[in-house]
């Protein structure tokens, strides 16, 4: 359970154990039980924590109990324990740290003599060994799986853990399978005692959470794994490690058809069987075909077990936890681990399991009330007729189920579904009579599932078929149906050029009919294309006959996505009413359910709110519409990465690094690299400005073999990612050269913004060129005359009306211009730094700052400068910019100013400095614009910060804040 050295998880047990060693050095006795499920850790829990006390000097003695199919061997462990110790310290350093007790053990053990008679002599000789172990240095004891411990091993547990505590440097630590631990089990015994229960401490070792499983499969992984893959270990596994590696050691991650249990690790699951009741071990078989959850009336029905029989072996299941109550639901029993259903399945003989299926079939078709949960009736079916391979009625009931899960939104279940409805389609007579559908609308359906479940590439084929076979049976009526959805399935799947092709041959087929929904869904797409291309002004014009269209013929989500597009076009060319379609067309989508319009609608929104330098709304909105894509658990989808990439875009720019790559890394990063090029760009951006090089350029190089189309807002910010990279390695020409090839991309398009992004970096490349040491006359000729290039490309690029941030780059620009010629002045970057503090940008605000703080010290004024420095080296590091940060670090050294003092202790609540800042100046009666005058940033910035106070504190508003700060003493 390692990842970098380090134990996945485990921080409280680890920390408790670290606590209770402690007070054992200090003479108190301790015993801590650690249960949990086979498999879960414990060994590894306790092996790491025996380590580290080693290394504190602790003397760690450890034994194990066997599991024994006959009379088990007394003291086992204790045996084990000694045999070690001997090795470790050889027989004469043994006898002087164990004393004489430790020579009285060995003697009666290795000799069989007779000097211990009765088990109270045998406790009290281990007692008086670990007394003089303990002597100087605490003892650890470790005995391993109580539950197969014999009673001697338990009698000598229990004479450790009651006996006195005090002047005892012991800390004995015992692990065991919960599981285990039936009623007659002794160790149940022992447990259940009062005065053993009261003077020891008992901890249960919790499986993996999903995020701990995740840094499991990849610490045993080659890297970073499919996300949708870890779900699927960990759905399997439960979160149990032995389970999760002998799944990736199976190749479970590598696929997603049904995982086939290999006979090694069938026959250890299998094992806990091993002691079961005839009639419990048929209750398993007859609920490993129910699944992996079933009904107790169904189970009841289909067992052929007399009632008090029945209820008896699920008793033993229950007693054994291998069978559990439903979540808040007494009416369901469910398996305690998937892979012990999967076990208990695969061990079933093939007529059994098929006779067991069409039983449960029958009885849910008679009485739909014996379902898992009210409305699961017919997906129940579906599965157990597919199983028994009864294709009548496997193919009627999967379509209705698929019908049913899609309409539930449920669509992996619907995707299920349809996929064995296809493979059922030629395998039986007169199958759109028994289907109630064609295959062409079968295989759309399909494709829907399958593009909302995340897998758009299995979405492309299904279309495609569907295509064909509209192509063979001459359905030309819905040929540009399926060429629209054709091409907005290619999109998805990272296809651009392919998807705009498919949209005009859609138009062509459509070409000479009359108005409809069909032909604006077509219109719209062939719009959103021109956009993506940068020619806003052909999209618009697009746009515009699409919203006409669907106003002609009354098709409401079609108008919706109309707006949606023409507003998008127009907010792109700065044209007033932009924003208001975009809202309506939110509305609408919201109103219709139409789940795709709305997730676009969220991130078009958020985009044109971002490029209006409202990048705290647009972060804002775009989660929101995240988290509405959560709800229908669509998050996988191509939508769900887009909206991903839009809110993370906007926290980068507010310099909430951190959380823009957790949501990039959680919710984006393990889709295919074609679906999920703009968040990897993203996140490309983050690592160049951390100084992540290495990280950078291989995210870089997994989206350069791929069609990157003519979008400027994907091309602008690829060529300046890749210039940034440039720049921070010191390849300035190159930086340069970056930014020529980006100008030439984006040149063509309507985006003005983007091409004076790039415009501002080639220029601060030519600066750093011209003003770098050593510079040569040539080199500073050069710089200047891309300087004058790129500052009259960006002059040229400027609109006609423009925005806060385009003023701030075209200022940015003037400025970097100024600095090739030696002549940049303190004054303006100042300005330029107030602009952006102003927008709520800290990355550029810090940077300005710096070169206004180099510039004043250019000019002699070191002394006002040195708290300029302090104070960007603080936003910096809080960043974790680190090239930046480099660089101011150097300039205060050059102006006397010691940014590398020891960091404050770590404040309570796991507030930042600026948030406990920020809470001090509230709790002293000032306002959130004053704080924001006082601190010199955005009133946004401390909205922000003050929410942040209040959700780490757990209160609701500032005068909860503020009281729980001096009622906890958080100032000092």
């Amino acid at each position: 359970m390692q990842v970098a050295g380090e134990i996945v998880g485990r921080t409280e047990q680890r920390e408790l154990l670290g606590r209770r060693l402690a007070e054992a050095r200090d003479g108190h006795a301790r015993t801590v039980l650690v249960g949990g499920d086979a498999g879960v850790g414990k060994s590894r829990l306790v092996a790491a924590f025996a380590e580290s006390a080693r290394a504190e000097g602790a003397h760690v003695l450890a034994g194990g109990c066997e599991e024994h199919f006959g009379d088990p061997m007394p003291y086992q462990p204790l045996l084990e324990l000694l045999e070690a110790f001997d090795r470790e310290h050889g027989r004469e350093q043994a006898h002087q740290l164990g004393g004489p007790a430790y020579e009285l053990l060995t003697d009666f053990f290795d000799l069989g003599s007779d000097s211990l008679k009765s088990p109270q002599q045998v406790f009290l000789a281990v007692r008086r060994m670990l007394d003089a172990l303990g002597a100087d240095t605490p003892v650890v004891l470790i005995i391993e799986d109580l539950h197969w411990a014999d009673r001697s091993t338990l009698d000598l547990v229990r004479h450790l853990g009651q006996a006195r505590q005090q002047d005892r440097r012991l800390l004995l630590v015992c692990t065991y399978r919960t599981q285990e631990v039936s009623r007659d089990n002794p160790l149940w015994q022992l447990m259940a005692g009062s005065e053993f229960l009261r003077r020891t401490e008992r901890i249960e070792l919790p499986a993996f959470t999903l995020k701990e499983l995740t840094r499991f499969v990849e610490s045993v992984s080659d890297g970073q794994v499919d996300p949708r893959l870890v779900e699927r270990c960990f759905e399997w596994s439960d979160g149990i490690a032995f389970y999760a590696e002998q799944l990736i050691a199976i190749g479970a991650l590598e696929s997603t058809q049904d995982i086939r249990l290999p006979s090694d690790l069938e026959s250890v699951v299998l094992t806990r069987l091993k002691d079961l009741s005839p009639n419990a071990v048929k209750v398993l078989r007859v609920a490993a075909v129910a699944g992996r959850a079933m009904s107790r009336r169904l189970l009841r029905a289909v067992s052929d077990l007399p009632g008090e029989a029945l209820s008896d072996a699920l008793q033993e299941c229950f007693d054994r936890q291998m069978l559990v109550p439903g979540q808040d639901d007494d009416d369901v029993y469910r398996f305690r681990h998937a892979l012990l259903r999967a076990a208990v399945y695969q061990a079933i003989v093939r007529d059994a399991r098929v006779d067991l299926h069409t039983a449960m079939a029958q009885a849910l078709a008679s009485d739909p009330r014996l379902s898992l949960t009210e409305g699961s009736a017919i997906a129940e079916q579906a599965s157990h007729w597919y199983q028994a391979d009864v294709r009548t009625e496997a193919l009627t009931s999967a379509v209705q189920a698929g019908q049913l899960a899609a309409r539930t939104l449920a669509f992996p279940s619907a995707e299920v579904q349809f996929s064995r409805a296809l493979q059922l389609w030629q395998r039986v007579d007169g199958p759109e009579e028994l289907a109630g559908v064609s295959r062409i609308q079968l295989l759309i359906d399909a494709a829907d599932a399958a593009r909302w479940s995340g897998h758009v590439d299995q979405a492309v084929e299904h279309i495609r078929e569907a295509i064909e076979e509209a192509v063979a049976e001459q359905r030309t009526d819905r040929l540009a149906e399926l060429q629209e959805r054709f091409a907005t399935y290619l999109w998805e799947a990272g296809q651009a050029k392919e998807s705009a092709d498919a949209f005009q041959e859609a138009a062509r087929l459509l070409a000479g009919r009359p108005p409809s929904a069909t032909g604006a869904r077509v219109l719209a797409g062939i719009a959103l294309a021109y956009l993506r291309a940068g020619h806003y002004d052909e999209g618009l014009t697009e746009a515009d006959k699409a919203l006409e269209m669907a106003r002609e013929v009354g098709a409401l989500p079609e108008k919706g996505r109309a707006l949606n597009i023409s507003g998008l076009a127009l907010c792109m060319l700065d044209k007033p009413g932009g924003e208001n379609r975009l809202r309506n067309s939110l509305e609408i989508a919201r109103s219709v359910h139409h789940i795709e319009d709305l997730l676009r609608a969220y991130g078009n929104l958020a985009l044109v709110l971002e490029n209006a330098g409202r990048a705290r709304e647009a972060a804002k909105l775009a989660q929101d519409g995240l988290e509405e894509a959560r709800q229908f658990d669509l998050v996988s989808t191509r939508q769900g990465a887009l909206l991903a990439n839009t809110a993370s875009v906007s926290l980068v720019l507010l310099g909430e690094w951190d959380e823009a790559e957790r949501i990039i890394t959680e919710v984006s990063l393990g889709r295919p690299v074609a679906e999920s090029i703009y968040p990897r760009l993203t996140l490309a951006e983050i690592k160049v400005a951390r100084g992540e090089y290495d990280q950078a350029r291989e995210l870089l190089a997994s989206i350069a073999t791929l069609e990157l189309g003519e979008d400027p807002r994907f091309l602008g910010p690829l060529h300046t990612v890749r210039a940034e990279l440039a720049l921070g390695e010191g390849r300035l020409i190159q930086a340069v050269d970056e930014v020529k090839g980006g100008v030439a991309a984006v040149r063509g398009s309507d985006n003005a913004l983007e091409l004076l992004r790039l415009c501002a970096v080639g220029l601060r490349s030519a600066a750093d060129q011209a003003t770098r040491q050593g510079a040569r006359e040539q080199d500073q000729t050069a710089a200047m005359v891309s300087g004058d290039w790129l500052a009259h490309e960006g002059w040229d690029a400027r609109p006609k009306r423009t925005t806060a941030e385009m003023k701030q780059l075209m200022l940015l620009c003037e400025a970097e211009r100024q600095r090739i010629r030696r002549s940049d002045s303190a004054v303006v970057w100042k300005k330029i730094a107030a602009g952006w503090t102003a927008l709520d940008r800290p990355y550029p605000a810090a940077y300005a700052r710096f070169r206004q703080a180099a510039a004043m010290v250019a000019a002699g004024y070191r002394s006002e400068a040195r708290p300029i420095v302090r104070a960007v080296h603080e936003t910096v590091a809080e960043l974790r910019a680190e090239p930046l940060r480099v660089k101011v670090a150097a300039l205060a050294a050059a102006v006397r100013v010691d940014v590398d003092e020891p960091s404050p202790p770590e404040l309570p609540y796991q507030l930042s400095k600026k948030e406990a800042e920020t809470l001090r100046l509230l709790a002293d009666g000032n306002s959130a614009a004053e704080i924001a005058a006082d601190r010199g940033v955005a009133v946004r910035t401390v909205t922000t910060q003050l929410g942040n106070v209040y959700r780490k504190l757990g209160v609701h508003s500032a005068t909860e804040a503020v009281a729980k700060a001096y009622r906890e003493n958080l100032f000092g």
